[in-house]
């Protein structure tokens, strides 16, 4: 019950990030906005860690955990914050739904998790081509953002970061430090701020005069729900699932996700960007579940063979 009550709420949590990653951004340039995120988190992330009655484990295979855990705090968030700039919140989402192809292709050459099966192969090529439709479409929004020159930025970073959250879900999985959930995301969070620290003097760092209401709202959602919580519960499930198991929450968030930026942000996917979400999430579940399909195609056939011989059999005896 622990573990589905942990899923759900990460499932809800995630689906409403980027809708609150772009809120949050008002104002302020995105590396301060996911700097600050996490400085923040890192901080909070200590009397978590009293509460818990747990210490940070400075063990080397400690650390090394925390530093793959860093990939999806400080890659994978720093590239999608940027791509935030470009494209709307619920395609950002969409997007994400990447990560159980990536993180099981991964997970194939490292973890020797799963294999790859012609089914799969076509769930990739129907993910692919709508990932182009998607591109090639546009979605536009209250503010009139629209997929064009711009949003091709937007998609390249998504994608970067879709990429180093499913490379630090397969490198945790594979060190299997004995750490606390809590434990781990401190850690993850310190080691993520020592490496925005040292990104400072690239990117730069300010903050605005004057705090919108709105954006401090989302970045205090983010600090305590999207980062701390999030974080806890997912490295919590990545100890007991599968890592192609923990990656269905970005299968199942963008769903939600849409919902959020149409009521919240008043995005709207125009035809042919909605043909290409829908073809994306058709590929995703068709790579997920092959082995059902398969196994309802089995029975299916069986079920039909089993008619068709009944019928013949009737059919002689009346004959005969």
């Amino acid at each position: 019950m622990k573990l589905i009550s942990a899923y759900v709420l990460v499932v809800i949590i995630w689906s409403t990030t980027p809708v609150a990653i772009q809120f949050s951004q008002t104002d302020m340039h995105f590396f301060s906005a996911v700097s600050l995120r996490m400085w923040l988190s890192a901080v909070l992330s200590l009397p978590l860690l009293w509460v818990f009655r747990q210490r940070l484990v400075m063990t080397r295979e400690a650390l090394m955990s925390y530093v793959a855990g860093s990939v999806a705090i400080y890659a994978a968030m720093m590239t999608v914050y940027w791509g935030a700039l470009f494209i709307p919140s619920g395609l950002i989402s969409v997007m994400y739904g990447l990560s159980p192809m990536l993180t099981g292709l991964l997970g194939v050459w490292w973890l020797k998790e799963r294999e790859l099966s012609p089914l799969r192969v076509v769930a990739l090529g129907l993910a692919f081509a709508g990932l182009v439709l998607v591109v090639s479409g546009r979605l536009t929004s209250a503010e009139g953002l629209a997929l064009g020159e711009f949003a091709v930025r937007g998609v390249i970073g998504t994608l970067l970061s879709v990429l180093c959250f499913a490379l630090s879900a397969v490198w945790v999985k594979k060190i299997n430090a004995p750490v606390h959930p809590v434990v781990q995301t401190s850690g993850t969070l310190w080691v993520s701020s020592f490496f925005f620290v040292l990104t400072v003097p690239v990117l730069g760092w300010e903050i605005p005069a004057t705090w919108d209401a709105v954006a401090l709202s989302a970045l205090g959602y983010l600090v305590v729900c999207g980062s701390l919580l999030a974080f806890v519960l997912y490295f919590y499930i990545l100890q007991h699932l599968p890592t192609a198991r923990v990656a269905l929450i970005t299968l199942i968030a963008p769903v939600l996700a849409l919902i959020w930026g149409y009521l919240l942000r008043d995005e709207r996917l125009q035809m042919t960007t909605l043909g290409g979400v829908l073809l994306l999430l058709l590929g995703l579940l068709i790579y997920q579940w092959h082995t059902r399909l398969v196994q309802w195609h089995g029975r299916i056939a069986r079920w039909f063979l089993t008619r068709v011989t009944k019928s013949k059999q009737k059919r002689v005896r009346s004959s005969s």
